[in-house]
């Protein structure tokens, strides 16, 4: 798909649709390529639980940032 800016200021749409088709689209302005939308597909929600699961299962499991928490103190937050 192919939009320019003034395109899609007039029906942001445009963008939701090609998310829908996963097609990329390429935003003009002033007749050059400005920039590519390239929609990546969301994985399944099953396919999230498990990726999440298999990640909290491990006795080691932390996240990236901050200091990691014991299980009392992630089920305390509440």
């Amino acid at each position: 798909m192919t939009a320019t800016l003034d395109q899609i200021h007039l029906d942001p749409a445009i963008l939701d649709r090609a998310i829908e088709l996963s097609e990329p689209l390429d935003i003009l302005s002033a007749g050059v390529l400005r920039a590519t939308l390239l929609p990546v597909p969301a994985p399944s929600l099953q396919e999230a639980r498990r990726v999440m699961q298999d990640r909290f299962s491990k006795p080691d499991w932390q996240f990236a940032v901050g200091v990691p928490m014991n299980r009392e103190e992630r089920n305390s937050r509440g």
